[in-house]
């Protein structure tokens, strides 16, 4: 525990309550030690991009069991997550018409630095998402 708390720089504590809650499943070892995988490093990923869009740990949590689901999809956790994507982007509608008066008073230069510190998915998503909301 205490080597995946340290590689993504988080407490072992938050780990143990992950694992509480069951968003993290660790193989437990016959001496009851608890073993994080690639797939418990997969989900603290997950839950990272989750909470940067604020999104509270239950909804995280039924977000990565959809994502994880054994190709059975459960209707009503497909509607849920669909309906969590659509507030997300009504969010960033919002932000996007706050921003936009900002951006257009930029000169060129500006824009191209400013460009350059997003990466290129941020790039395509926030030009796709200019392109659907206008």
């Amino acid at each position: 525990m205490g080597e995946i708390a340290k590689l993504k720089n988080i407490s072992k504590r938050t780990i143990d309550y992950y694992t509480q809650i069951g968003l993290l499943n660790p193989i437990r070892t016959d001496s009851n030690y608890r073993l994080y995988g690639e797939e418990c490093l997969q989900v603290l990923n997950m839950i990272e991009h989750y909470k940067n869009l604020n999104m509270p740990l239950e909804e995280i949590k039924s977000s990565i069991e959809l994502i994880k689901s054994d190709n059975t999809i459960d209707r009503q956790k497909a509607e849920k997550h669909f309906e969590q994507i659509a507030s997300i982007m009504q969010h960033l509608k919002e932000e996007i018409h706050v921003m936009e008066p900002i951006l257009q008073r930029l000169n060129q230069q500006q824009k191209e630095e400013l460009a350059n510190r997003l990466s290129a998915e941020s790039r395509t998503l926030a030009q796709s998402l200019l392109l659907l909301f206008n």
